[in-house]
This record gives structure tokens, sequence and C-alpha cells, in this order.
């Protein structure tokens, strides 16, 4: 499989081949299909599956690359995403990466809206029909770099975004409490954070628990940790336009941790989720950003990639994150 560049289909002018990834299950298709199917319906020769598990996912892949698919269209959430790029690097059905376009299908789609198509999933699809017939907008081509998680137990993962300890519990609690009311969107996630941030400030323990954590960033000696929240990512921009990063080292991964019982919390907040730096945010007051090519954690509990929930078979063995491989996104500007 090759590195990711300008795919050669747009180098040379020529059509691309497209194949369109529906997962019905998904938050923002469970109020039906009727528009993107009708969009497919309307463009010849494009091949389609409905897929709704990893497996299917990967069949649906392999029937693309043998159809000689070169550009995958993604109508389905984060964890969806999440199946695609772990099939395309773990199973490696192409011998050429396709290009990617996914569309703000799921109930929060932090992915879409970093490397996608914001907005209604029709008109993006329609869109992207429209330029492969006519050339009508220009492509832009964003190169991000995929985690890898090799985890204890479990086969290798790929995706955009890790999280665990308060991240992992936040997760539970919006689907116990918040997505079973239909909130779609980033409103969820919202208010999530904020229950997150309210309990954090006044050390409300009913909500969120810290976690013991050894950490090893690249080279770097371990670190034991008892972490907040704990999050690694090759997202530029996460819901509600959040960017909690701001370390300046030269790593493809991004890297957050919160230690429990941070010190002036509630004036350090509104810089760091922007990626600022504040005189607060350093690690003796509980605080660490860095960037890094490899994490190591030993974990004591579960963890997210892309809203999905693992749990490592034990803690001895490191849980390893690493930037894995390269993907490129579709975006079209008018």
């Amino acid at each position: 499989m090759t590195a990711t560049t300008t795919p050669e289909f747009i180098q040379s002018g020529d059509k691309p081949r497209l194949g369109v990834l529906i997962n019905p299950a998904s938050g923002g298709n469970k109020d039906g299909l009727r528009g993107i199917r009708r969009s497919i319906g309307a463009y010849p020769g494009v091949c389609h599956r409905d897929v709704r598990k990893p497996p299917e996912v990967l069949a649906a892949l392999e029937h693309f690359a043998r159809e000689d698919v070169n550009l995958v269209v993604v109508n389905g959430g984060d964890g969806t995403v999440q199946a695609v790029l772990t099939a395309l690097f773990h199973h490696r059905p192409f011998e050429n990466l396709p290009l990617l376009a996914v569309l703000q299908s799921g109930t929060t789609s932090m992915t879409a809206r970093d490397v996608g198509f914001a907005g209604s999933a029709v008109k993006a699809l329609d869109r992207i029909f429209r330029w492969a017939q006519t050339g009508a907008g220009t492509p832009r081509i964003i190169q991000r770099p995929v985690l890898q998680v090799r985890a204890p137990g479990h086969e290798p993962h790929y995706g955009m975004f890790f999280g665990t300890a308060g991240i992992y519990q936040g997760i539970q609690y919006f689907h116990r409490n918040i997505n079973s009311r239909g909130l779609k969107g980033e409103l969820g996630p919202g208010l999530t954070i904020a229950r997150f941030l309210w309990s954090a400030s006044f050390r409300r323990s009913g909500f969120i628990s810290s976690h013991p954590i050894t950490v090893a960033l690249d080279d770097r000696p371990p670190r034991r940790m008892d972490c907040l929240l704990l999050l690694v990512s090759t997202l530029e921009r996460l819901f509600l336009g959040l960017y909690p990063y701001w370390g300046d080292e030269k790593g493809a991964l991004h890297f957050t941790a919160l230690r429990a019982r941070p010190r002036h919390l509630i004036q350090t907040l509104p810089s760091i989720l922007r990626g600022r730096r504040n005189r607060h945010a350093r690690p003796e007051n509980g605080y660490f950003s860095h960037n890094a090519s490899e994490i190591r954690l030993n974990l004591d509990g579960g963890f997210t990639i892309d809203g999905q929930l693992y749990t490592p078979a034990n803690s001895r063995e490191p849980t390893v994150v690493q930037s894995g491989a390269a993907a490129a996104f579709l975006r079209l500007a008018p």
C-alpha cells in the first residue's frame, strides 16, 4: 500500500470511481435515508453498500477494491470512520489507498467536522457527485496522521481520537443519560463536557473519578499519574471547536492530560480549551500537553477510540498509541 499523496485521478483530471458506505444505524441516519438513496440512484455506476459492523465494512471495502474504487464516501459516524480506517490500514484491501470523503452522519461527527463535509449529508453527497461528473468545485486534499492503537487482548485499531479516564467515563455517561434522549450534533457532547467541568471545578466525585495511569511519551521515562482525563488525537478540531492542545514538539500525536485535582482550573480552562498557553497550565499544577510519536499507557480502566469503547485485557502490558499511518480526505470549495 502506497503512502498518501494527491490522488492520481485528480492530477490527471480523470473522473473518480466512487464507492459509498452507508451505516443506517449511525445517529444522523436513523431518521431515514431516502435522500441519500435518491442521490445515489441518480449517479450511474456508483458502488454502494450498507454496513453496520466492522466485518461488513471490510467486506464492502474489499468489493470496492475489486471494482477499482478510488474515492470512498463514508456516510456514517465517527465509529464507522474508525472501522474504515482500521480495515484500510490493518487488513489492507487496497493496493493504493483511496481518497476518503466523510459526511456528517453520526451523533457527534467530530471527524467529519474536522476533515470532511459538515452540514447536510444529502447536500454534501450531491456536491461530491456533481464534482465527480462535471468538475464543479475545487478539491482540497487534507493529509492527516492516523492513530494506531494496540491494546492487550485486541487487534490493532486505527482512528483519529483516543481517550481514557474521564473521557471514557464521559462517553459512558453520554450514552446512558443524553444520547438516549435523542439529542444530536454537538449539543449532547457539550452538555457532557459541561457536566464534567462542573464536577472537576467543584471536586464532585460522583460524576467523574480519576484513574492511576503510567504514561511514557517517546523516549521519556514513564511517569505514574492520577489522571482526571487523558486524550490523544490527530484532529485539529474537536466538538464545539475545542482545540485542547498546547504542546510545541514536532510529533504527530496531540497528547493532553489533567491530573486529579488540578490547581487554578477555572482560571485555566478558557485558555487551554482553545489551545493557548496559560501561566497556570504547568505540570506542577496538574496540566500536561505534548506532541509525540508514540505514547505507552498502562491502563487499569477502559478507553475509547472515536466513541467506541474498549477494555485492555490487563494493565501489565502497555496500550500503545502511535502515529501508524496517514490518510487523505476530500473537501470541496465552491
